[in-house]
């Protein structure tokens, strides 16, 4: 604690002085490869004298090695625990000494909680590992709980910092508010403020939930260490590569991605596309490269760790991501698409959720509408003929990323919400 002491800073407004906090960062899976921002949040804010503890639902895969994870993998306390009979026993304990805040939080969030029956069952199943968490909260000396993502870890976060006596926060992202909102609402209600990612969640939570009229919710964009993601040399070869990342899902548009480069091809025009990362998506996508004959124009990569990345990265002349909206699923601003303009690479994506905020269209970017590969490919051709527009997109995007997407500059923001000391 001694650094974030020799900061000597104390809120006035507040009962406690911010080189007394402890703060706990809850995970469902924590690390995993695929969520590296949450690390990242973790070290930049111990970078800034806090005292952060990792938490995960979920014991987290120690095959999923990646060079940010650091000691995080040694760190992280699991919270379900069924072989570990304290974890049973924690819900004596609790009931035994304070049966009143015991039951009242059973009550309110799974029994008396207004949602269907099927989604009190699941509440139930959240507090099932309330207890044991609250047991953990206290014996790390948390003061302050944040849950990344509102689902799960924000029901579980919830529910532990009641039984524990203190408060809590989420970030939301996209799948939690917008697909699974389980006590949304009341989380909004409870929560000592709420964080989200974008003004495009923002707003949708003011329009879809009364309580977020009376929550403090603030936009703190995931951010990226720009200095790790430095421009690349422009790649000098026949054939342009469009690279693409992420999990194959749906939402993700991959499978557009797939028909823009048959249209591209069918107009003869030289490409290889790189698709990384896997999904339940890998067969079907794979299946419709087969169908289209592309076998030699498009390649499904798998899943790459950080320094593979890197080395796409730099190899590709364009970045594309074809977000697109299933069952009111959609994506938040993928950090994919930041690492990407970091490293001056010209950027296609859609009008999706908060994704023009960052992709701003003719500005850092070109985007398009989702589920249209006709308009993708001919975004694809204008970025592969004009070398001076893809360059001066390439540069604006970096400028934005360093001004609102920067990784220590969002800590900051994040260090004053926890302390007390953000104004709003």
């Amino acid at each position: 604690m001694e650094a974030v002491s020799n900061l000597g800073y104390a809120q006035k407004e507040n009962s406690f002085q911010f080189n007394q906090l402890c703060i706990g960062y809850l995970g469902r899976i924590l690390p995993v490869l695929s969520e590296t921002f949450v690390v990242r949040e973790i070290n930049a804010l111990r970078q800034l004298g806090a005292d952060v503890r990792p938490f995960s639902i979920y014991k987290p895969n120690p095959a999923e090695v990646h060079p940010e994870f650091n000691d995080i993998l040694k760190e992280v306390d699991i919270l379900v625990r069924p072989a570990n009979p304290i974890f049973w026993f924690s819900h004596m304990y609790c009931a035994l000494r304070s049966p009143r805040r015991f039951f009242q939080a059973i009550w309110r969030n799974t029994l008396g909680a207004k949602e269907t029956f099927k989604r009190r069952l699941r509440s139930l199943v959240h507090f099932g590992a309330a207890p044991y968490a609250s047991l953990r909260f206290r014996h790390a000396g948390l003061t302050h709980v944040h849950a990344h993502f509102a689902s799960t870890p924000g029901s579980i976060a919830m529910m532990a910092a009641e039984l524990a006596g203190i408060s809590f926060s989420f970030t939301a992202h996209a799948y939690d508010i917008f697909v699974d909102d389980l006590l949304l609402g009341k989380k909004l209600k409870s929560a000592r403020f709420v964080i989200t990612i974008s003004e495009f969640n923002k707003d949708y939570l003011r329009q879809h939930y009364q309580e977020a009229s009376e929550s403090q919710i603030e936009i703190v964009h995931c951010g990226v260490d720009y200095e790790s993601f430095v421009p690349r040399q422009l790649p000098r070869k026949e054939t342009p590569a469009i690279f693409a990342m992420g999990r194959l899902v749906e939402t993700k548009g991959f499978h557009t991605l797939i028909e823009a480069c048959s249209r591209l091809h069918e107009n003869g025009v030289k490409i290889q596309c790189l698709i990384a990362g896997d999904g339940p998506e890998s067969e079907r996508l794979q299946k419709l490269i087969t169908d289209l004959r592309l076998e030699k124009h498009v390649y499904l990569l798998g899943k790459l760790l950080q320094p593979d990345v890197i080395e796409y990265y730099r190899s590709a002349n364009i970045f594309a991501m074809p977000s697109c909206v299933r069952n009111n699923d959609r994506d938040g601003i993928p950090v994919v698409l930041m690492e990407a303009m970091a490293m001056e690479i010209p950027c296609i994506a859609t009008r999706v959720s908060g994704i023009p905020e960052l992709v701003r269209h003719e500005e850092t970017g070109l985007l398009v509408d989702p589920d249209d590969p006709a308009a993708l490919a001919e975004a694809l051709s204008r970025l592969l003929r004009d070398t001076e527009l893809a360059g001066r997109l390439a540069k604006a995007g970096r400028e934005l990323v360093i001004r609102e997407f920067d990784i220590e500059k969002n800590a900051s923001e994040l260090m004053a919400l926890f302390s007390g000391t953000r104004k709003t």
